[in-house]
């Protein structure tokens, strides 16, 4: 099967489940509208990777589209049917694929600026750095973006100081698990070969890059 074909399948199949599971958590009494809401929400953003396959603006390695429809779907589930409350570990698991996701988001975006701006050279050293400090940078303020979004709306996004603590440890394993990727994988492919899998439009090239002329 065309890996286009099955990354547009894998996302539209996440997608259709968790509406059905959102319209089912509707007639639940015990469900709040957040929970709903995120969802519905969840289910939209599962078709993130085929809308940008389809408009022709990037297409997203099958490996990177599957982990993330599985951190959305993870996140989705738990909070539809309360895992987050009833399962042991399992924020820590969704977080740290969550995580995970990101930081390969960063990786990816990282190579593509070092590929089309002339004036920016990181290196197979450098790249592994830079995706741990933006990382470390982004979960901090993340957390504090949750505690806001809690007192102004009454959700319980942060349960407990301890809780906040091990969001950050799960985001510092993530980014060393990709630091240590994006040193193995820049050793054995060159970039400008990656960036040619991700068939960027030139559009997208000059959003990223509003300076740069090529």
């Amino acid at each position: 099967m065309d890996k286009g074909k099955l990354s547009d399948g894998i996302c539209i199949l996440a997608s259709i489940i968790l509406i059905i599971m959102s319209i089912i958590s509707i007639s639940q009494a015990q469900r709040m509208s957040y929970e709903v809401n995120t969802g519905f929400f969840c289910a939209f953003f599962c078709l993130v990777p085929l809308i940008l396959r389809r408009l022709k603006w990037v297409t997203l390695p099958l490996p990177f589209v599957l982990l993330i429809e599985v951190a959305i779907f993870l996140h989705a589930y738990g909070v539809l049917l309360l895992r987050y409350d009833f399962i042991p570990y399992w924020d820590t698991v969704t977080h740290t694929i969550s995580s995970v996701t990101v930081a390969l988001c960063v990786f990816y975006t990282l190579m593509v600026v070092n590929e089309f701006d002339p004036d920016t050279r990181f290196t197979s050293k450098s790249i592994p750095l830079f995706i741990f400090l933006i990382m470390f940078t982004f979960s901090a303020y993340w957390e504090v973006f949750e505690l806001i979004v809690d007192e102004v709306s009454g959700t319980n996004m942060q349960y407990s100081p301890w809780d906040t603590i091990r969001d950050l440890v799960c985001d510092t394993a993530g980014a060393l698990i990709v630091s240590i990727y994006a040193m193995w994988y820049m050793k054995r492919n060159s970039e400008d070969s990656f960036v040619d899998t991700l068939k960027l439009h030139p559009y997208v090239t000059k959003l990223i890059l509003p300076f740069h002329k090529g």
